[in-house]
């Protein structure tokens, strides 16, 4: 059976957000050692960039998000699911939560730490979703 057209849309919309964010994250941190060789303030430009792009994408994966837990039944979830669905929503504040501080921080270090953070988060919830899919 194919999906209905609203859930078409709802889940098109999640996954190009989620590809978005993870995907943006993994191709600027891949683009950072040459934008650097490109001269003082390139990776700024780069990041602020991706900052106009990827921050939208945040909040839609929040509606999607949100829209896509409507969809299920939780009667019918098992424990383990509900477990990593919760999992998922606190790592997902926490991806959020540490790129706002990687754009903000004011050393290397913590530059460093923060995006680090923010991609190892970023990428647990891009898998706890796909685990939640089946």
């Amino acid at each position: 059976m194919l999906a209905s057209g609203i859930d078409i849309v709802r889940l098109t919309l999640h996954v190009l957000a989620a590809s978005i964010w993870v995907g943006g994250q993994i191709t600027l941190a891949a683009l950072v050692p040459s934008l650097r060789k490109e001269g003082k303030g390139v990776t700024k430009v780069a990041a602020n960039a991706f900052a106009r792009l990827s921050w939208p994408t945040y909040f839609i994966l929040v509606i999607t998000g949100l829209w896509n837990t409507t969809t299920f039944d939780m009667a019918k979830m098992s424990t383990a699911w509900k477990i990593v669905l919760g999992v998922k929503i606190v790592v997902f504040g926490i991806a959020g939560l540490s790129a706002y501080l990687h754009q903000r921080a004011k050393s290397p270090a913590a530059n460093g730490i923060w995006g680090g953070i923010t991609a190892i988060s970023s990428v647990a919830v891009l898998v706890m979703g796909i685990a939640l899919a089946g």
